[in-house]
């Protein structure tokens, strides 16, 4: 269906006689008002006309629109109708957003599975939206990972433009931790993590960075691979002209890196790092980093609250794994790992029962707050020395 008959489809007289709120003859009277009154100089929509005639009450013309508002979207919805899509075979829609939606398909002249990405036929002449995902096509285009979802080809059909992805044969990571009751065992989330920032390090060296790292976007296939997916909100960071103006919030709230939340125009690689970082307090904790009753609050708590220790949620976490999470998670991106191998090596040293060697992160200068035992003892300790004033001075005034 073109973008033209969508828009012909479910007109507003169609919609109200389907409800049983209008007949032929109301529908022509009023269409021959409205024309009357445009004639004249005055533009009224049906609705409008129908109100005037007393055909309708405003409540009724409101139901209608919401009813064709559905109608419409429902055709929208309905991204690839068909069996075939080119030389591609449809075997099962994976999931959609509000840029299109994923098909697994069967290629039929290569004969092997894929992940078929296509953009909405109703977006096709939004120029935003279709520079949004060439830019897709191009960035994954340039990377070659085993932990990156390769892209084979791009292309348009029929007006659609779409993207012949890797199939991934398994499951998202946020759906792992909806089986696993929320968390995931620490050597679990490390593996997982530890492949994320190898796929990471290769993007970050082709001057890519993701912006958008959490559970959704990371595929965890049946044979064990790890892979980030969805290069969406990608961006090079080595050339200024393709960063986003300031003022431009890019991200998921729960893991956005406090500088993506200030919008700064020079966000870099640490950026994905923090998320790397919140993803991985959720997996070790059960928890997203920060929550709140709106997306702003959640936001504003990354400029400026602290996090609970993980250890204070989970005391069975490895001291090195709370180091990690604690580096990965600083509001300064001076403080964090300055390198997604600087990860890769310290998660592989944990992994191994060593103690990290890049992690030497203040407390204070994360987002994540020293554990309660030690919040305690330095709390003792202050007492202590107060007592030690209070005996001196009595015994000098003795």
């Amino acid at each position: 269906m073109s973008t033209e008959t969508q828009t012909l489809a479910h007109r507003f007289g169609d919609v109200a006689k389907d409800m049983g709120l209008l007949n032929d003859q109301q529908i022509d009277a009023a269409m021959a008002k409205q024309q009357t009154l445009k004639g004249s100089g005055a533009r009224s929509r049906i609705g409008e006309v129908l109100i005037m005639m007393n055909v309708l009450n405003v409540e009724q013309v409101k139901k209608i629109l919401s009813e064709q508002r559905k109608r419409r979207q429902a055709d929208a919805d309905k991204v690839l109708p068909m069996e075939y899509f080119g030389e591609f075979k449809l075997l099962q829609k994976l999931g959609e957003g509000a840029m299109g939606a994923v098909y697994k398909a069967q290629e039929t002249l290569a004969q092997r599975t894929v992940a078929l990405k296509v953009l909405r036929t109703n977006l096709a002449g939004n120029k935003g939206f279709v520079e949004r995902f060439d830019r897709e096509s191009k960035m994954i285009g340039g990377l070659s990972h085993p932990n990156i979802v390769a892209c084979h080809s791009a292309g348009t059909a029929r007006g659609v433009q779409y993207m012949v992805m890797e199939f991934v044969d398994g499951e998202t990571l946020k759906t792992r931790l909806k089986r696993s009751g929320g968390k995931l065992p620490e050597r679990e989330a490390l593996k997982v993590c530890h492949y994320i920032a190898q796929g990471l390090a290769h993007a970050h060296s082709k001057g890519i960075v993701h912006r958008d790292i959490k559970p959704d976007n990371i595929l965890l296939g049946k044979d064990g691979s790890v892979k980030i997916s969805d290069f969406g909100t990608a961006k090079s960071f080595l050339d200024e002209d393709s960063l986003s103006m300031t003022g431009t919030i890019i991200g998921t709230p729960h893991y956005i890196s406090p500088e993506q939340v200030r919008a700064d125009k020079d966000i870099d690689h640490r950026a994905d790092l923090y998320a790397l970082g919140g993803t991985l307090y959720h997996l070790l904790t059960g928890h997203v980093p920060f929550d709140a009753s709106s997306p702003l609050e959640i936001m504003r708590r990354h400029l400026h609250d602290e996090l609970e220790n993980p250890s204070d949620i989970n005391a069975e976490l490895s001291p090195g794994a709370v180091q990690i999470v604690t580096k990965l998670m600083a509001k300064d991106r001076k403080e964090r790992y300055q390198s997604a191998d600087e990860a890769v090596e310290d998660i592989k040293r944990v992994l191994d029962a060593k103690d990290p060697l890049h992690a030497t992160l203040e407390q204070n200068k994360s987002s994540i707050r020293p554990p309660k035992r030690k919040r305690a003892k330095k709390k003792g300790a202050a007492g202590c020395a107060g007592m030690v004033v209070l005996v001196l001075l009595l015994f000098f005034a003795s």
